[in-house]
């Protein structure tokens, strides 16, 4: 399982364009991945909408 502080990790890498670490797991490869995918489509798509600087990002769990 990942957390959430991770997951928010791999997520800037993606779009930031560093490189996954080595000992990364497959389940946090594949998110990795998936991240990066999804970061480019989303570029495509706001163009075509004209929108400017769009933003993927994961909400921040709640501690209660």
């Amino acid at each position: 399982m990942i957390t959430n502080k991770r997951y928010q990790t791999l997520l800037m890498h993606a779009t930031t364009g560093k490189p996954l670490s080595k000992d990364a797991t497959e389940e946090e490869k594949k998110f990795y991945e998936e991240c990066k995918h999804d970061y480019k489509v989303m570029h495509e798509t706001a163009k075509k909408h004209g929108m400017k600087n769009p933003i993927l990002e994961i909400p921040m769990e709640v501690d209660f």
